[in-house]
Order: structure tokens, then sequence, then C-alpha cells
């Protein structure tokens, strides 16, 4: 039997939760591709000069989701340390 100290939940939590937000990104960055395949992207593409070549797609589930982690975190953070 493993024992846990009061000491020790703080960190266990946040570790947790680093866990489970890393298999969620890893399952939603995986996921992104079904709605916009490689295909789609290289009909839609522009070429510059044979050099680069741009494609406009759909903005995927992870993105989103990055984008309202982050917000979220900027918020909170402004308001703790405001």
């Amino acid at each position: 039997m493993i024992e846990v100290s009061q000491a020790q939940v703080p960190s266990l939590l946040l570790l947790l939760v680093l866990l489970v937000s890393v298999v969620i990104a890893i399952y939603f960055g995986v996921k992104s591709g079904d709605k916009y395949s490689q295909e789609e992207a290289e009909q839609d593409a522009v070429s510059f000069a044979g050099v680069i070549t741009e494609a406009d797609g759909p903005v995927t589930t992870f993105l989103i989701i990055s984008f309202i982690v982050l917000i979220v975190w900027a918020v909170v953070y402004l308001i703790s340390y405001l």
C-alpha cells in the first residue's frame, strides 16, 4: 500500500491533470486530420514560384481547444496577479 501525505496531494493532482491533458491533446491532435485530408489540402494549395506552397483549410479541433486553454489560462493568471 502506498501512503500519501497531505503535502503530496497538490503535486499528485497537478501530475494527474497534466497527464490527462497530454492524453487529450494527443487524441485531438491525431483526430484533427480526419476532417481535412492531405488531398484536399493539395487541391486548395497555391504555389509561389515553386518554392513555397500555401493552403487554406478549416481550423482543427486541436487548435480550437489549444486557443481556449490559453485564453482561460491568461484570464486566470491576470485575475490571480492583479
